[in-house]
């Protein structure tokens, strides 16, 4: 399998962990807003052989995994991660790319591919984008006070709950273990936790901007984010958008599903390589 490494860049008076590797058309990927998630948390299954036909970059997001934190409120900041994503689509240093985006960051992406003409296509999982309430039930942005909360928390991404071994648990509670770790998140989501769903909220015109053609993959099972609440309606905005719902299959898609999603992204990409 083709290695993938590691390496920081500056941005904002901060700090991007990269996660790449492999060669020809790049993919950019963006991981969600879970609690102590990380690009590992999220495309773990799927870098490796991702970075065998494509060359992949993968960001964390400021203030989590290993990127830096943000130096100055508000931390919960679509503007500054829009911004993110278009400085790493800046590093591919391509004429075309393809975006792959998880929950939060799937509202990124589709905002990136509104405005950039160098996204070729846009490949979303679990996505955030509707202003609409979660789940209800669902546990949202809270910081655990203990390993069984953290436990009860990853779980509830997925309907296999095998997958979230002891090395996801440890890469979260290093990412939350951080020196004024607890405040920094604490303070990312004080506040109405409707305001940041609301927040993350793709336009209609931004959806009617994209031209690129988009995939929208969604877990029947989602305890989150419900697909007739989010990718459903948002794909109905794009003018080329697929909508893939999977069974057996919860919030964390590429984790849950990567030899389905790999399926239907790598000749995804490749048509979007390709195409005039």
């Amino acid at each position: 399998m083709t290695a993938i490494t590691e390496r920081d860049v500056p941005f904002e008076g901060t700090t991007i962990h990269l996660y790449e590797g492999g060669e020809g058309f790049p993919i950019c990927l963006f991981h969600g807003s879970g609690t102590g998630a990380a690009t590992l948390s999220n495309f773990r299954a799927i870098l490796g052989p991702l970075a065998s036909t494509f060359r992949v970059i993968a960001a964390d997001l400021v203030g989590y995994g290993q990127s830096g934190l943000k130096p100055a409120e508000p931390y919960f900041d679509m503007a500054m991660w829009s911004r993110q994503v278009a400085h790493v689509i800046g590093l591919a240093d391509a004429p075309r790319v393809g975006l792959i985006g998880h929950s939060l960051s799937g509202a990124l992406v589709l905002k990136a591919a509104a405005i950039c003409p160098a996204v070729a296509g846009v490949v979303t999982t679990g996505t955030m984008g509707v202003a609409a309430p979660r789940r209800h039930g669902s546990r949202g942005w809270v910081f655990p006070e203990t390993q069984d909360q953290l436990l009860a928390q990853v779980r509830n991404t997925v309907t296999d709950p095998s997958l979230i071994d002891t090395a996801e648990l440890d890469r979260r509670r290093a990412v939350l273990d951080r020196p004024g770790y607890r405040d920094y998140f604490t303070r990312m989501f004080d506040g109405q936790q409707e305001s940041f769903i609301g927040a993350s909220a793709v336009t209609a015109g931004e959806l009617a901007a994209i031209r690129c053609p988009a995939i929208l993959f969604h877990g029947n099972d989602d305890r989150s984010f419900a697909p007739e609440a989010t990718s459903i309606p948002l794909a109905r905005g794009i003018a080329d958008a697929d909508v893939v719902l999977l069974a057996n299959c919860a919030h964390s898609v590429a984790l849950e599903r990567p030899e389905r999603f790999l399926d239907i992204v790598t000749p995804f990409f490749r048509r979007c390589a390709t195409a005039a």
